[in-house]
């Protein structure tokens, strides 16, 4: 589920829609916390999909690190890459606001966190745009996102959080244990996708 203070709008026309914050949004809000709605099938069941269903569909899915295809429920799939995005998906089942976001600020998030499995061209408008998303970009970037990430992460109880009570199971004891010191920060490379047909994400 996305953060209530966002909307769908028209954007860059070359883009098209995405969303925007309605209030401001500061750095260490969640912003999206995957939940039970999102839909999450295996390769082989979006396969067995009748071809239109498919083809709608794929724009606005990606592979988490199980390998399993998600397509959130509400209007997260319409969050736009940026090569310098306030939002980043994080390996805590939750997306993090990575900057301040201002009232009326486009949201935008990091599309090579997704296991894009091809080479795919961007052109987010930004000054140092990478133009492609490629396979190996967790690996190229982790250390530069990870810390992002990471300090955005521990500023989680200092700002007001819409979100949290979405949090449940692991997903809440990791967050918990993170932010009081307890546990590491797990990296953004867990997100990876290693095609181990066992794994599953579970609530």
């Amino acid at each position: 589920m996305i953060h209530p203070y966002t909307r769908v709008l028209s954007g860059d026309p070359a883009i098209g829609v995405g969303v925007f914050a309605t209030h401001p949004i500061p750095r260490g809000t969640i912003v999206v916390v995957r939940d039970r709605f999102d839909l999450c099938l295996s390769r082989e069941e979006f396969a067995r999909l009748p071809a239109p269903q498919r083809e709608t569909m794929e724009t606005y899915l990606y592979h988490d690190k199980c390998g399993n295809l998600v397509l959130s429920w509400d209007h997260a799939r319409y969050m736009n890459h940026n090569c310098h995005p306030n939002t980043m998906m994080t390996d805590y089942g939750l997306e993090i606001a990575v900057r301040d976001i201002g009232a009326g600020d486009e949201i935008t998030t990091e599309y090579g966190l997704l296991n894009i499995q091809e080479p795919y061209a961007i052109c987010c408008g930004c000054e140092s745009c990478r133009e492609h998303l490629r396979l190996d970009d967790i690996d190229v970037h982790a250390e530069a996102w990870d810390r992002l990430i990471r300090e955005s992460l521990l500023r989680i109880p200092r700002v007001e959080q819409p979100l949290y009570d979405l949090l449940q199971g692991d997903q809440l004891d990791r967050i918990q244990a993170l932010v009081s010191g307890q546990t590491d920060y797990s990296s953004v490379r867990n997100l990876k996708w290693l095609a181990d047909p066992d794994c599953r994400f579970s609530e």
